[in-house]
């Protein structure tokens, strides 16, 4: 018998589908026109492989390589790299803090602002996007397979962009970014039950030859469908990796929760304020709430 829990999920998830699908056909006609050929290829391979690989000096030809040099030159830091103080340590990765970011680069977390990014993911989620926030992540070479070295869809919502950009050579022992092609179809529902997805079980599913890695020298871009798309962090066995993660999602989330946590945007607000230009405010602030707006049955690592 069905729980009234799940039913009640059901019905919410539908709703909100449904919500989704209306206000994007209003929102298309608003941004009728602003795509390019570069954004329209952009979203094709969305669309159709989940993922898009580009270089920050093609997204951004007059910034890329000063972002690039200015995160790197943070990592090189004997104060910030040795103080475990500003890092969180995650599963199998450690994150710089919030407070950090904001007062050593903020032009990291504004990165994600750029009108130009912004406007990719719009026409690609044709819907008003909400800004997760921005993440400078050092993996090292552990051998822990957790967290986001598991294979997984994000939760947060039914189209999560996340962009990836590498800050070191990443090679095929640097754990880079891997995933299963979009056109294949795969689901959850190919796999039984809820446990972890290792590369065992995906490979009962899809053969290896079929998976995706992505190499590239610092600066690689790496931009996926990660709710729509399986991927995962593959193990580093040779070197560490650090890579930049920005993310955005509708303003309607399916997981308000999930969709908050990347960046503690309230605990951080007055450094925010100051940095955040007030037209991007809707895009930082404006869709945060308290109570998620629907909690999926099944979350994943980001």
């Amino acid at each position: 018998m069905v729980s009234r829990e799940r039913l009640t999920h059901a019905a919410r998830t539908y709703s909100l589908r449904a919500s989704h699908l209306v206000a994007s056909l209003i929102f298309r006609r608003q941004i009728a026109g602003e795509s390019s050929v570069k954004a329209a290829r952009v979203v094709s391979d969305l669309e159709t492989e989940g993922v898009h690989v580009t270089s920050l000096d093609r997204l951004l030809p007059d910034a890329g390589a000063r972002i690039l040099d200015t995160a790197l030159a943070v990592l090189e830091q004997a104060s910030v790299r040795d103080n475990p103080s500003l890092w969180t340590r995650a599963a199998s990765s450690s994150d710089l803090t919030a407070e950090t970011l904001l007062s050593r680069v903020p032009q990291l977390y504004l990165l994600g602002l750029d009108a130009r990014i912004l406007s990719l993911a719009q026409q690609y989620l044709k819907l008003p996007v909400a800004y997760h926030g921005a993440v400078l992540r050092h993996s090292l070479v552990d051998n822990e397979f957790s967290g986001p070295r598991l294979w997984h869809q994000d939760a947060e919502d039914f189209h999560v962009l996340r962009v990836v950009v590498y800050l070191n050579d990443v090679t095929p022992g640097g754990g880079p970014f891997e995933y299963i092609p979009l056109r294949l179809g795969i689901t959850y529902r190919d796999f039984r039950g809820l446990g972890e997805l290792t590369n065992a079980r995906m490979q009962q599913i899809v053969p290896q030859e079929k998976w995706k890695r992505i190499f590239g020298p610092a600066g690689t871009v790496v931009l996926c469908d990660t709710a729509k798309t399986f991927h995962h962090e593959s193990m580093q066995t040779e070197r560490d990796r650090s890579v930049i993660m920005i993310g955005y999602s509708s303003r309607r989330p399916r997981s308000m929760k999930l969709a908050m946590s990347h960046f503690p945007a309230e605990r951080v607000r007055p450094a925010l304020t100051k940095i955040v230009p007030s037209a991007n405010y809707s895009h930082v602030f404006g869709w945060r709430r308290s109570e998620p707006v629907a909690t999926p049955l099944v979350s994943s690592a980001s």
